[in-house]
């Protein structure tokens, strides 16, 4: 019996549900595993900015925690209402309330994918979407459930993004999915007076006391801003790799994306991935064998 036929038996039994495509559907049968079902975990946390008048620096004491540099005005006293800094600060709180996030919802899709006897979790997708101005974020994945036929399922079920013919190819290159992993780094941006006159394109061109003079402002790199993206992807690897223990990230996938608050632009960078582990050498699958059938006609 193949391990299409062997896989595919226990389907007749009841009915199932799947996220697999066809093509998908097709490779996880010929690895041997069986659809048990689609399952799927979500989180809504509380997911505020915090505007820099709202103490969002430390958030009681105001003192920072993690990565932050400052930026100085080089004009000297130009008015009231002009930055004398600017700061790029680590905004701690919304990456514990991301993993947070992330952590409960991947424990619940764990959670159905065990009450069905599931040996891992395919497939899996993840959604993110924020609700109305609320303040509200909400974290969602979505995966299917799979059996091996024979085989007593684990006390914890593996979870990878991975299906059809690339979890086949990740098997036959002697690794497993461990699980899944994700981290995020968020940056605040407290614009500096030059990065804001750079953002708006004019401003003060002069520097010092007594030689200010105002204008368009000429095309250049914007330091503060370079250096906070830069700073994200750093922190956002850094935060990843104690979360493997030794294992490989498998499938990296780096997003960075911008938002806008009170007191500038936020940076975050997220970074993703299944955690796989060896535990053969690289032992490639047999090419089927073709067939010609010899009709006589």
């Amino acid at each position: 019996m193949t391990n299409a036929t062997a896989a595919s038996a226990p389907i007749a039994a009841g009915a199932w549900t799947s996220g697999l495509s066809t093509a998908e559907f097709a490779a996880t049968l010929e690895a041997g595993l069986t659809p048990l079902g689609f399952v799927q975990g979500c989180s809504v946390v509380n997911w505020n900015f915090y505007g820099f008048g709202l103490n969002s620096l430390g958030l009681g004491g105001g003192q920072l925690s993690g990565y932050s540099e400052q930026y100085s005005c080089p004009h000297g006293i130009v008015s009231n209402e002009h930055r004398r800094y600017g700061l790029n600060y680590e905004k701690t709180w919304l990456e514990r309330a991301y993993k947070s996030s992330f952590a409960a919802a991947k424990e619940r899709l764990v959670n159905e994918a065990r009450a069905m006897g599931a040996c891992g979790v395919i497939d899996i997708v993840e959604r993110t979407e924020y609700h109305s101005e609320s303040g509200a974020f909400e974290f969602t994945l979505n995966g299917t459930a799979v059996g091996l036929s024979g085989v007593a399922p684990p006390s914890t079920p593996f979870t990878t993004y991975l299906a059809g013919q690339r979890f086949n190819r990740l098997i036959e290159a002697g690794f497993v999915p461990v699980e899944i992993t994700l981290a995020i780094s968020a940056i605040g941006v407290y614009s500096s007076c030059v990065t804001e006159y750079q953002l708006r394109g004019a401003g003060a061109t002069g520097l010092g006391f007594g030689q200010m003079s105002y204008g368009a402002i000429p095309a250049g790199e914007i330091t503060q801003i370079t250096n906070a993206e830069i700073a994200a992807r750093s922190l956002v690897r850094e935060q990843l790799r104690p979360q493997l223990h030794g294992d490989i990230l498998h499938g990296a996938l780096l997003k960075v994306r911008s938002h806008e608050s009170a007191e500038g632009p936020q940076i975050e960078a997220i970074l993703q991935g299944t955690r796989v582990r060896q535990y053969r050498d690289f032992a490639p699958i047999a090419p089927p064998r073709p067939v010609i059938r010899l009709v006589d006609r």
